[in-house]
Order: structure tokens, then sequence, then C-alpha cells
């Protein structure tokens, strides 16, 4: 029996970081980073490799990233991977983010098993009807959105049209899972996505880029909850 008791408690997706090697500056490493953006207000993480390394094998891939995961672990952070279903099965990771072209939703539960935190991203109504007739059948097959781009961003060449807070909105329109808004998201952006429905943010270079990370994610939650 599929479990009943939510995965992912909605208050994790706050201030969701985003990131890969590919992210970080010089001299800075992934789990100085994540502990400087825990600091800071962080409530999740996902590692996204976009690098040669996310080519290597799967013994490479997971030796190379299961120190990460123990660090951010540490924090008490969920520890989610972009996309890499059998690296995350293999380090027994929190969960997987997944793109509309990537593994399909019900085919990475059937291999990560009942406890595995499935986030889905959905930024079309043809997306959003996917989702809908994937949870028809299944209502605890996915356990959150991730809803943009938001606004445009540089981080992923095939994000499509920028949403902003009236489009997030007609795409959440209904849906029952917790929602993150992601996409060219900044500290002078971010405090019009309080105008849609989504519970929180994923942001990659509005703190992964920052020399100082612990300060760019205090004042990323200062803007949304508008004290900035």
């Amino acid at each position: 029996m599929p479990s009943t008791v939510p995965r992912l408690n909605k208050s994790a997706l706050q201030l969701y970081l985003v990131f890969g090697p590919q992210d970080l500056l010089a001299g800075q490493t992934a789990i100085g980073l994540i502990e400087q953006a825990v600091a800071g207000g962080v409530t999740c993480v996902q590692w996204r490799d976009k690098t040669a390394l996310s080519q290597a094998s799967l013994d490479q891939r997971a030796d190379h990233l299961r120190p990460i995961q123990d660090g951010a672990r540490a924090l008490g952070m969920p520890f989610l991977i972009n996309d890499d279903v059998a690296l995350a099965k293999t380090l027994k990771a929190d969960g997987v983010h997944l793109g509309q072209d990537d593994l399909a939703p019900d085919q990475a539960r059937r291999e990560l098993g009942d406890q595995a935190i499935i986030g889905w991203s959905v930024g079309t109504a043809i997306e959003r009807q996917r989702l809908d007739d994937l949870l028809a059948v299944d209502a605890l097959m996915v356990d959150y959105i991730g809803v943009g781009p938001a606004f445009p961003t540089g981080t992923k060449a095939d994000a499509g049209a920028a949403l902003g807070a009236e489009g997030i909105n007609a795409v959440l329109a209904g849906a029952t899972l917790p929602a993150v808004a992601i996409g060219g998201i900044s500290q002078k952006n971010c405090k019009l996505l309080k105008l849609t429905t989504a519970v929180g943010i994923a942001v990659v270079s509005a703190i992964a880029g920052q020399s100082e990370p612990k300060q760019a994610a205090k004042q990323l939650l200062a803007e949304m909850h508008g004290q900035g």
C-alpha cells in the first residue's frame, strides 16, 4: 500500500536551492555553499549537474555526490537530485525532480519506492493536463510541482517563455499539490510571486552565484515576506 503520510512538508519548499558544479564560484565548495545557504534560510536542496561529471559512470557520480548529500542531511535538508533517477536510487536520496522530458513520474516511483519525494516541472496547460491525468490514476504519484519559468532565465536554455505571476496562477488553477516557482527569480522580482498560489521559490544564481550566499538567502526571504 502506498504511504498516506506526506513525504514532503510544504514548508520545505519555501526557499529551495537548485545548483550543481557549474554554479559554484571560484574557490566555493558544494558543501560550503549548502552550509551558508541553510544558515540564511534555505529549506531544501536539489543537485542539478550540467557538467561532464553527469556523464561519468554511476559509481563515479555517486562517489562524488555522497559527501555532499551527507552534508545536506546533517543540516536537516531534504536532498533531491535533478533527473538522475539511477543516481538517486543508488544514494538513497530523498527524491528526484523531473522535467517533462525525463523519466516519467510513475516509472520513477516504481524505481525509487513509496518513500521517495518526486517533483515534476509543469509550465503549460498541456503539461498540467498530463499531471492531472497522472494524479487521477494515483494521487500520491507526485509530491510537488515546479512551475516556471517565472521570469526570463539564463540557467536553462530550454525553459520556455516566462509565465509571470498571472501565468503561474493559470497553470496552477485548481491544483491540489504544493508548488514552487522557479526560473529567473532574484531579489528584485521575487516579491511579485507573492501574488501567486506557489508556496515557495526555487533559485539558482540568486544564491549559488553570490559571494555571500547566506546574506543572499536572507534577503530573498525578507523580500518575499515584505521586509526588504
